[in-house]
């Protein structure tokens, strides 16, 4: 996470759906006033990750433009409320077990 109150922290989007907003049940917990109890989801489909507005008051943001729906890549900015987040891609992992999927995350 780039900017807000907790800058510098990292959420790992290593499950089908993370969820993000204020509310303490989500997996990205924002707690501002500026971000909906339950204000987006990440999700992993068709082999890309993409962030959702599910509902959201304040909208959500991709390098500075509202969307509703839009598809993630490295480095990209996704701003909830005040806090502005930096999509981050592990490199993949060319062999061995492991998922289906490289994680990704969201950093400051």
């Amino acid at each position: 996470m780039r900017r807000g109150p907790n800058a510098g922290s990292r959420f790992l989007l290593d499950q089908p759906v993370t969820s993000a907003g204020r509310h303490p049940s989500n997996d990205a917990f924002l707690d501002d006033v500026t971000v909906s109890r339950r204000h987006a989801e990440f999700r992993w489909e068709n082999d890309e990750f993409h962030v959702v507005d599910v509902g959201s008051l304040n909208s959500t943001y991709v390098n500075r433009e509202p969307v509703d729906s839009a598809v993630l890549v490295n480095g990209g900015e996704v701003q909830i409320g005040k806090f502005r987040l930096t999509f981050l891609t592990k490199p993949k992992n060319h062999g061995g077990a492991g998922g289906t999927h490289d994680s990704g995350s969201t950093d400051g």
